[in-house]
């Protein structure tokens, strides 16, 4: 196992959060004008829980499988959702007690997003993917007028940061 050596879950989180930090995920909602009926705490769960389940998936690929243990890709996991609450500025969170609240609820999310990845009808190489349905599902629940404008930024935003997790892992497991 590369982790042998000193592991610390909570640098590997803050070197993947540098190129894919909440702030932009959330500015992309901003960015777009997009009107969010949902109150702000929930949106950050939302936007949290789409990149973490996209973390979470990226993390199943198999050189990563086999150097990590799933207990450090969970520690990784954890430590990418806290660190993006205590870095991001948009929606403060009041303490380590409401940010673990929070965090549970993403996860709960990521779970329920996971799904898109199980059991598809679609045979591979076909439709567009279970990341455009992760995003479909998050717009829908942050309610407002469809978007497709926004739909497409955060689905090529997701794109981008599998490949960036992919990549950094790549980097990471070879030095």
């Amino acid at each position: 196992m590369f982790f042998n050596k000193k592991f610390n879950s909570l640098e590997v989180a803050r070197e993947i959060i540098k190129n894919t930090g909440l702030d932009e995920n959330l500015g992309i909602l901003k960015q777009k004008k997009y009107e969010v009926p949902t109150p702000a705490k929930d949106v950050l769960k939302l936007v949290m829980a789409l990149s973490t389940c996209n973390l979470v998936q990226a993390m199943k690929a198999d050189f990563i499988i086999r150097e990590i243990t799933e207990e450090e890709r969970g520690a990784i996991t954890r430590e990418y959702v806290l660190e993006s609450f205590r870095k991001q500025d948009l929606i403060p969170l009041s303490g380590k007690e409401e940010m673990e609240e929070v965090r549970q609820g993403v996860m709960a999310i990521v779970t329920e997003l996971q799904e898109f990845w199980v059991g598809t009808e679609d045979p591979p190489g076909s439709g567009p993917g279970p990341r455009y349905y992760c995003v479909k599902e998050i717009l829908g629940r942050l309610g407002g007028q469809q978007n497709y404008e926004l739909h497409d930024a955060l689905f090529e935003l997701m794109y981008l940061q599998y490949k960036h997790y992919l990549s950094f892992f790549t980097k990471y497991l070879e030095s």
